[in-house]
């Protein structure tokens, strides 16, 4: 058998593989010199469609995996969808100027290749780690998080945005990512495995106690995890929070110019401020993993709801005052709250069904990520409508924001209900 490397050579290169799969949430970035061929209302269908296709590669990754197929060859899979979508979109979809040449490259291909290998990254590299899900569930799903913001900034510098000034063709940009994605994707499924029977992970250092915040209660399948009440508190749990990260994402830029009027004079400004959101994300993602390791899923829980609440109240006040600080502390609250959202949910679905089933329950609850885009769609739309009613945009948006922070109070409520399982052993006990 092959001699394994140390588990942390793992993470390197699980976080490098997530970074290349994230791509496909950098479509807001992609799609801005593709504004100038088709309407940006037919574009906004491909981050839709890539999210639904996104969804269903976990879940076909997921019973891959229960069938045996080797993990090197369903990243291997992943990797060539992700070329083939990225190739897709910009040969074929600049050479006939067809829109279903993105929605099929890159939402489609694209989407499936990211969930093929999302789902095996998180579900190899953190059997490594059982001392420390948390942890490793933020480290990794950082890379996947900041993706967009790091390379959507280089993508962004090298383009040509069709603005007179120059640049990489669009399309050559596309097969070049392809091509990125390709060859570090495959990279990582040759690197990449699950420890073998024999592994054992490291005893803490001396003087410390090993905390069982992390150890799974029991192994559940997921035909049993769907029927368990602390399955569905919980998908309802990270919809909401969902829904308050993506709002204050979608609409950081114009909640920002409404707050500080003089940051329309500055767009470099602007996206920085905007990007705080992106980069704390990213953070926020290992804080709340290490909180979860030490403190439990209940208090992790419930720190991402009040996290949520602080922000709302700090954004109000940016617009209430026009201060660019309370505007700032609080993009980078939401962003450490949102970060912790998606590291819950991994360190969450493997502390309470365990990880014999991680991989095909994990897929099962990161659906939420459907009904929270259509949350998302309502508040945007409640927005406009009192907009279009008469209200000042600034006087909507602090209604938004009133209302985001009433949906956290809410799922902060909703996590105090979520009990540990009663296990068979206890059964027996009792």
């Amino acid at each position: 058998m092959k001699k394994a490397l140390p588990r942390s050579v793992y993470a390197i290169f699980g976080v490098i593989v997530l970074l290349f799969a994230g791509l496909v949430y950098a479509w807001s970035t992609f799609s801005k010199p593709l504004t100038n061929i088709w309407t940006p209302g037919a574009l906004t269908w491909t981050s839709t469609i890539v999210m639904c296709a996104f969804c269903i590669g976990g879940l076909i990754s997921g019973r891959m995996q229960k069938r045996g197929i080797n993990l090197k060859v369903i990243m291997i899979i992943g990797a060539v969808l992700m070329l083939a979508g990225f190739a897709l979109s910009g040969l074929l979809g600049n050479a006939t100027g067809s829109i279903l040449f993105i929605f099929i490259g890159f939402g489609g291909f694209g989407g499936l290749g990211a969930g093929l290998a999302y789902n095996v990254i998180l579900s190899a590299v953190g059997a490594w780690f059982p001392d420390k899900q948390g942890l490793i569930s933020g480290i990794l799903l950082m890379g996947f998080g900041i993706s967009s913001f790091l390379m959507g900034l280089l993508y962004a510098a090298n383009v040509d945005q069709m603005d007179g000034k120059g640049g990489i063709p669009w399309y050559i940009c596309f097969l070049a990512i392809g091509i990125g994605c390709f060859i570090f994707i495959t990279i990582g499924a040759l690197v990449v495995r699950r420890p073998g029977p024999e592994f054992v992970a490291p005893e803490p250092k001396p003087g410390k106690k090993r905390k069982n915040t992390t150890e799974p209660y029991e192994d559940v399948p997921t035909t049993s995890m769907v029927k368990r009440a602390n399955f569905w508190l919980m998908f309802i749990w990270a919809t909401i929070t969902t829904v308050a990260g993506f709002a204050v994402v979608f609409l950081g830029t114009p909640i920002a110019t409404a707050a500080v009027p003089t940051l329309n004079n500055s767009a470099s400004l602007l996206a920085m401020i905007v990007g705080l959101i992106s980069i704390f994300n990213g953070i926020g993602r290992i804080l709340f993993g290490a909180l979860f390791d030490k403190a439990g899923y209940k208090v992790t829980l419930l720190g991402i709801c009040i996290c949520f609440i602080v922000s709302m109240g700090l954004i109000i006040l940016a617009m209430l005052t026009g201060s660019l600080i309370f505007l700032i502390i609080g993009y980078v609250t939401t962003g450490l709250a949102f970060g912790g959202v998606t590291t819950s949910q991994s360190a969450y679905c493997n502390k309470m069904f365990g990880a014999k089933y991680y991989a095909q329950n994990l897929p099962i609850m990161i659906l939420v990520i459907l009904p929270a885009s259509f949350g998302t769609k309502l508040v945007q739309a409640v927005q406009s409508s009192l907009e279009g009613g008469g209200m000042s945009p600034t006087g909507a948006y602090i209604v938004v924001l009133c209302g985001v922070a009433a949906i956290c109070l809410i799922a902060g409520i909703i996590a105090l209900f979520i009990k540990k399982p009663v296990t068979a052993e206890q059964k027996e006990q009792a």
